[in-house]
């Protein structure tokens, strides 16, 4: 049984694996007034998790993380609740993957782990569009090269910018767009936010698609992937816990 960890800018995610993804728990990586949990706070929080999962202690941990402040509390957490150190995805770790782009100690966690799961579980080219606080792209290749990729802000990015940069506009929680034409204000921001990003996604897809000059498979991932994908005529795969999978299998490559 392992414990694998996302740690996001907006949400940590959090599951058990044995033999697929069980137990997904969600919680949010700042409060809204801006603070974090204190250290212990986590400790607490994991034992609670594992418990109300009926879990012994892990055989291993896995943490993806974007927020370079809380991987060493996590680590700690983890450390203290099961006495054993976890696994930190980087580029250095085995991967299977070959990284061509400048800077591959630049690249985030969770990407590293999208491409690995990508190349594992997909055949061809592939291109990993994960809709989460930014829209993130990567592309791999079908011999296992990480070429690069895209970001782009993401729609909540985008809905609170407006809120925060206007003086009328409110917050409003996002929802499908029914019609392009909104009939009231939130529908119009729901509209503007998600009709609008699936245009610019589908544009990049077209991009890269160019730029490749071959056939690509295309899954998406993320929180927000479901709000998103299903205004992408190109999106034919979704994948909600492939940020997961790939935690598990670099795990595998490197215990």
């Amino acid at each position: 049984m392992l414990l694998l960890i996302d740690i996001g800018n907006t949400n940590i995610t959090m599951c058990f694996y044995d033999k697929s993804v069980k137990h997904v728990s969600r919680l949010n990586t700042t409060f809204p007034d801006g603070h974090r949990r204190e250290a212990g706070e986590y400790t607490v929080l994991l034992k609670g998790y594992t418990e109300r999962s009926h879990i012994e202690n892990p055989e291993g941990a896995v943490i993806s993380s974007v927020v370079p402040e809380l991987t060493p509390v996590f680590a700690d957490a983890i450390s203290k609740s099961f006495g054993t150190k976890p696994m930190i995805v980087s580029y250095r770790l085995k991967t299977g993957l070959k990284f061509r782009i400048k800077n591959p100690a630049g690249l985030g966690a969770d990407r590293i782990a999208n491409a690995v799961a990508a190349h594992k579980l997909y055949k061809g080219h592939l291109l990993v569009v994960d809709f989460g606080t930014a829209t993130t792209f990567c592309v791999i290749t079908s011999d296992g090269e990480y070429l690069g990729g895209a970001i782009m802000p993401g729609i909540n990015i985008s809905a609170e910018a407006l809120h925060e940069k206007t003086a009328k506009l409110p917050k409003v929680k996002l929802n499908k767009p029914e019609k392009a034409i909104g009939d009231d204000t939130p529908d119009n921001i729901s509209s503007g936010v998600i009709l609008g990003h699936a245009g610019a996604v589908e544009r990049l897809i077209k991009e890269i698609r160019k730029e490749l000059a071959k056939k690509v498979t295309i899954i998406a991932t993320g929180g927000l992937a479901s709000l998103v994908a299903p205004y992408i005529k190109d999106i034919k795969e979704v994948n909600p816990y492939l940020t997961f999978e790939g935690l598990r299998l670099i795990y595998e490559l490197n215990a």
